[in-house]
């Protein structure tokens, strides 16, 4: 069988925010007798509340060695460096810290510490340096243009091999310059090669190279 619970909803135990009175009846029995069992504690201090919520009373807000104000700067590199080996183990840590509770620590780093880390570019639960986010519309812009001119250079590879093609062939032909002008006009390769100005072919060749 299980544990029973601590609270009884049958027992009209009194819940919310305790009163200054019911602090006092705390602390004067826990001083004259020491806290002992906290499931009996209640009934023997004569308190209409449950052993958890006096064990949390007193643990975070009524023991007299808490220490109070804001955590110092040694508290808050403690409280990263205990983080980053133990965790979510707030008990841990408080033990690490005099004064200070588990829930105030817990507090204090989902408020303040976690998003500092956070804004500084460091991973809270690791501690090491977040890896860098890529902007999708920009990869897809570097991708596009990166296409655009892979193509032009294959059009252009294309062009110049379908031009050296007809270099080529030109003296293989049964045909004499003077009857194929005569026939069709000056061939393309006479016509490109008497251009002023034009590249060679072996100079296209070296500049995609």
């Amino acid at each position: 069988m299980g544990r029973t619970p601590c609270c009884d909803k049958q027992l009209g135990l009194k819940r919310g925010p305790w009163t200054p009175e019911e602090d006092k009846v705390l602390v004067d029995y826990i001083q004259a007798n020491g806290h002992g069992s906290w499931r009996s504690l209640p009934k023997l201090a004569g308190l209409q509340r449950c052993g958890k919520s006096c064990r949390l009373r007193w643990a975070n807000y009524l023991r007299p060695d808490i220490k109070r104000g804001p955590f110092t700067e040694d508290e808050q590199k403690s409280i990263i460096q205990l983080h980053g080996i133990v965790g979510n183990k707030w008990s841990a840590i408080a033990a690490q810290l005099p004064g200070r509770t588990d829930n105030e620590i817990k507090n204090f780093w989902n408020t303040h510490l976690k998003k500092r880390l956070q804004r500084m570019g460091i991973n809270p639960d690791t501690c090491s340096p977040s890896p860098p986010t890529t902007n999708s519309s920009t990869s897809a812009s570097t991708t596009t243009s990166s296409t655009w001119r892979n193509g032009r250079a294959l059009a252009l590879k294309l062009r110049l091999a379908s031009t050296s093609a007809l270099v080529t062939l030109a003296p293989t032909m049964n045909v004499s310059m003077s009857t194929y002008s005569s026939e069709y006009g000056t061939p393309p390769w006479a016509k490109r090669s008497a251009e002023p100005g034009r590249p060679t072919m072996k100079r296209r060749r070296r500049a995609l190279q």
